[in-house]
């Protein structure tokens, strides 16, 4: 029986998938004892294509159709497909060092106490491209860095889905990744495992960080302009309310929420045309971000006030 199964969703990016997959199969951990599984998200590029000429060198990999839109949707469709005790995932646009799986396992099964949790750092890979994102932006782009030691992690300290693996059972009994959140086509809704980190935590779980366990994650080109950081920041804030359990609160709440935001939203906005007026640039950016970041949530805030979330 395989230790960890590799879960990996996509749409439509063959050509980065290609970079993932020939990563995995590059792992210093014996190819028995781990799987591969790799869920097509309604792909119509040449994904299926791919697979079928990368499974002839890489006998643990299959390939399994999602067909609802949504990396939630796809991370819980290989959920349910593993057949091993430990699942780690790994973006389709993302390179995992050769002793990835190897660290990992290691943290799940000589660790004491053991976790429930595990994840590693994850490194940007430019690609040629200008470094013109800001440092203190770089998690935005899925950034980890947590040292250079084994250690369990503190509930301020993150991990994101580009790289993180769990006990199968365990993230089953949190009920796997909301479909409320997560990416869906051009929405950049964010949060998932976040909240499956924090249900895990709630129960007592440990959460663990291998500092071998590394990953590349590729930076796309449009992800180095600032319509993508916009973008970026305002879906992280409308992400927010749904994490907070906002959804089970009343229409009462909601709007007390969505006025605070409102004043936010206005108190941001005079703050950063104080800086700007300043020539501050760099706190007049910030302080328009947070701007954003709080639209956000006010969008999700007004979509549950009115019952269309």
């Amino acid at each position: 029986m395989t230790r960890i199964s590799v879960i990996i969703a996509t749409h439509n990016r063959a050509d980065l998938l290609s970079i993932a997959l020939e990563s995995v199969a590059r792992q210093t951990l014996d190819p028995t004892r781990y799987e591969v599984i790799v869920v097509d998200n309604a792909s119509t590029d040449n994904t299926a294509a791919l697979i079928g000429q990368m499974s002839a060198t890489m006998p643990q990999l299959r390939c399994i159709a999602e067909e609802r839109l949504g990396l939630s949707w796809a991370r819980n469709a290989g959920l349910a497909a593993a057949q091993s005790p430990y699942v780690a995932y790994l973006d389709d646009d993302a390179r995992a060092e050769p002793e990835w799986l190897e660290a990992l396992l290691a943290a799940f099964e000589e660790t004491s106490p053991k976790p429930q949790c595990v994840g590693g750092p994850v490194f940007l890979n430019w690609n040629g491209l200008p470094q013109r994102v800001p440092a203190r932006f770089w998690s935005l782009l899925s950034y980890v860095s947590h040292g250079d030691r084994n250690r369990a992690l503190t509930d301020k300290e993150h991990l994101v889905g580009a790289n993180i693996a769990f006990d199968r059972d365990a993230l089953l009994e949190t009920g796997g990744f909301s479909t409320n959140l997560g990416r869906k086509g051009s929405q950049l809704l964010s949060g998932e495992e976040a909240q499956v980190v924090a249900r895990i935590r709630q129960r007592g779980g440990l959460v663990f960080y291998a500092a071998n366990a590394a990953v590349w994650h590729i930076v796309q080109p449009d992800r180095i302009r600032k319509s993508w950081l916009w973008r970026r920041i305002f879906w992280d804030g409308a992400s927010q309310p749904v994490l907070d359990g906002v959804p089970e609160r009343t229409r009462s709440y909601c709007a007390l929420q969505a006025y605070r935001d409102l004043k936010r939203i206005g108190y941001f906005t005079l703050n950063a045309a104080l800086a700007l007026f300043r020539r501050d640039q760099e706190r007049s950016l910030d302080f328009a971000l947070y701007a954003t970041q709080r639209a956000g949530r006010l969008r999700t805030h007004l979509l549950l006030l009115l019952g269309s979330a």
